[in-house]
């Protein structure tokens, strides 16, 4: 028999070390599936933070009772920071100017089908939409998985009480 047999034969049956190769083998793929679950949560986490600010500023806006550009003003500032006026930011780098605040007159009657989508007095009523966008900022995970830039969108839509 070679030398080389010899070596070989010498490891057969021999499990010492075999839960060291187990570990080396499943440690990578546990490291990089935990990395995968914390950077889903925290896009999912900003979202719903982007979600809750849109939200607000729909509600300020639906109910404000000042004029159309003040109220905008304070209500960008709701969304983006949690306060009418200062306040800390709710996501890093999504700023008041990126909130969209539109008025939308609406039907109370939809034409078409002739369902009633509005309890009114009156033919029309006022909408107000509230929508940004915020590109998600890469952490690194992101980009290895092969994913390109993530934009996370969101809107909300409240019939005004005010004005």
């Amino acid at each position: 028999m070679t030398r080389f047999g010899k070596i070989i034969e010498r490891f057969q049956g021999d499990e010492n070390g075999a839960a060291l190769v187990e570990a080396a083998i499943t440690i990578p793929l546990v490291l990089l599936l935990s990395a995968g679950v914390f950077e889903f949560s925290n896009i999912l986490n900003t979202r719903l933070l982007l979600e809750a600010g849109v939200e607000d500023a729909a509600r300020y806006m639906a109910r404000c009772s000042s004029d159309w550009e003040t109220c905008k003003g304070r209500a960008q500032n709701l969304a983006a920071k949690g306060a009418v006026s200062n306040g800390s930011a709710r996501v890093t780098g999504w700023l008041p100017a990126t909130v969209l605040i539109t008025p939308i007159p609406t039907a109370a009657v939809d034409v078409a089908t002739g369902t009633q989508l509005y309890l009114s007095s009156t033919a029309n009523v006022n909408v107000v939409d509230v929508s940004t966008s915020y590109s998600y900022p890469d952490v690194g995970f992101w980009s290895y998985l092969g994913f390109g830039a993530l934009t996370l969108s969101v809107s909300h839509q409240e019939r005004v009480l005010g004005w």
